[in-house]
């Protein structure tokens, strides 16, 4: 008997690019027998049944089957990530180092999932709190990264840096990338940070186009606690975005608390998965 008798279908919102993998997907999951609840992004691209929010997915089913880009896998994990139902992702965007599973092939590679037949990946994301005269003024859960910088134009911003309250440096930059292993693929690499393989538990802090040659990225250990504090006088228009998804205003004085979440997010990968195969195959490597 199948461990997964429900799952649930996200996909990236508005795109009907991915309408026919989603009927072929909703299709075979039906002929498996299995209760499919679709996500409210699915609404418009598939006809007759019902949608429902996320949290119900979460709430209801075994598993989660995100269609489209990494992108819509990182919107599906901060939103899922505390009712621990794994993920699947169905690569319909462009470069894909999260979603792995293959559309060709008559998705071959989702029916040996379900069958069981997978390697499963544990990944953790990043809590940030940014605090302002003593309390809380946003709160963002990250699976790849945040970044600091000031919104609206090119200009440096100067912010000191902590770990563990030990004061680490003051930096003037055009802002900081703070990374997850799954995020030092994305922003922070093309910004020359480092690649840091998902089965290690570390954070990396990539300062972006530093003023002194002497800054280099930061690799920590995952259990740090991050501060990072706008020392910068009248910035009234700093920004710090969660996964390139989500905008949070800061400003002189606030400070950015960074730590890795205590629940963390299940991926499902079909069973040839390779890290290593991924990188050669995404950055074009010999």
């Amino acid at each position: 008997m199948s461990e997964f008798s429900s799952a649930g279908l996200i996909v990236r919102l508005n795109d009907r690019k991915v309408a026919d993998t989603l009927h072929q997907i909703h299709s075979s999951l039906e002929q498996r027998g299995m209760q499919v609840l679709l996500d409210h992004s699915t609404r418009g691209l598939i006809g007759g049944p019902l949608t429902v929010g996320i949290e119900e997915i979460g709430q209801r089913c075994d598993v989660a089957i995100v269609i489209g880009g990494d992108g819509t896998l990182l919107h599906a994990a901060r939103e899922l990530v505390d009712y621990g139902v794994p993920l699947v992702g169905v690569n319909r965007g462009r470069l894909g180092f999260l979603v792995d599973v293959s559309p060709d092939g008559e998705l071959a590679a989702l029916d040996e999932i379900l069958a069981g037949n997978y390697l499963a990946e544990e990944r953790y994301l990043l809590d940030i709190r940014v605090c302002r005269a003593g309390g809380d003024i946003h709160r963002a859960y990250a699976f790849n990264d945040i970044v600091l910088r000031i919104r609206d134009m090119l200009r440096i911003v100067e912010f000191e840096t902590y770990i563990n309250a030990s004061f680490v440096n003051t930096q003037r930059a055009d802002g900081i990338i703070v990374s997850t292993p799954s995020g030092s693929t994305a922003y922070s690499l093309s910004n020359g940070g480092p690649i840091v393989n998902p089965s290690l538990d570390a954070i990396v802090l990539q300062p972006i186009c530093p003023h002194t040659l002497s800054s280099r990225p930061l690799v920590v250990d995952a259990d740090s606690e991050i501060e990072i504090r706008i020392v910068d006088k009248n910035i009234d228009n700093g920004q710090l975005i969660s996964d390139g998804q989500i905008y949070m205003d800061v400003r002189t004085e606030d400070t950015i608390r960074v730590c890795r979440k205590a629940e963390r997010i299940r991926l499902l990968h079909p069973s040839d998965y390779n890290y290593f195969q991924i990188l050669r195959a995404k950055l074009n490597w010999g």
